[in-house]
């Protein structure tokens, strides 16, 4: 079985959705949703829409950051294999099936998906085929391309830093001592909310520092404002 897990955080504007589209989504699954105090309706949209998924859904809190809340939903996970999904991110629907077939191979302990945004223009779909092909190359991805991986080797590398921002990345960089991470051949559709409220230049300039400092280890926090929710 796979554990979805996704971090929440007043998102009553997309977790309607998320749901209403992941319950059309094949294989065997749970979705485990940790909010981190959310203020506005994000819950009692989850509460509405917990019958139609017949005890799939599982609802834990947890404090604010994205890496406290995942390590939590991941803590509770049942299944052998966790993904952890962002509530604006659409997958395909056979795309766990796919997952299922190639965490198991020879090598293989996780991976992520191909990424997209929906209602892109000509620089952001730019900007997903750029990202693509540098996770090709290099099989190191940003938490919006949907990572995926064993439960077991989550467990042995130590979950997810708390660190400010970049977690995604220290996770895959731990992750591959321990085995291949792979780009399955399915897309996860992103919505481009962040680039669209914060300016497309400046946030791509902004990730991209981000990259390069933290090859050094270092973080800058004034970066915090523009990288983490």
């Amino acid at each position: 079985m796979i554990s979805i897990i996704t971090p929440i955080l007043n998102e009553e504007g997309y977790v309607r959705a998320f749901l209403i589209h992941l319950n059309k989504i094949h294989g065997d699954f749970e979705l485990i949703l940790v909010d981190g105090g959310s203020k506005d309706r994000t819950l009692k949209e989850v509460e509405s829409c917990r019958n139609e998924f017949h005890g799939k859904i599982r609802l834990f809190s947890a404090p604010r950051g994205r890496a406290i809340q995942m390590n939590k939903g991941a803590q509770a996970a049942r299944g052998d294999i966790l993904l952890f999904l962002h509530v604006d991110c659409f997958i395909q629907k056979d795309s766990l099936e796919l997952i299922e077939k190639e965490v198991y191979r020879k090598g293989i302990i996780g991976g992520g998906f191909k990424q997209a945004f929906y209602d892109a223009d000509l620089f952001l779909k730019f900007n997903s085929a750029f990202g693509n092909l540098r996770v090709s190359l290099t099989k190191t991805f940003f938490g919006d391309y949907g990572i995926f991986l064993r439960k077991d080797i989550f467990e042995r590398i130590g979950c997810y830093d708390n660190i400010p921002f970049l977690e995604d990345v220290e996770l895959c960089n731990k992750a591959k001592k321990c085995g291949k991470l792979v780009q399955i051949d399915r897309f996860i559709f992103t919505s481009p909310r962040r680039y669209l409220s914060q300016g497309r230049i400046k946030l791509t300039i902004v990730f991209n520092l981000a990259c390069l400092f933290n090859i050094v280890g270092f973080r800058p926090l004034f970066l915090l404002r523009y990288i983490a929710d």
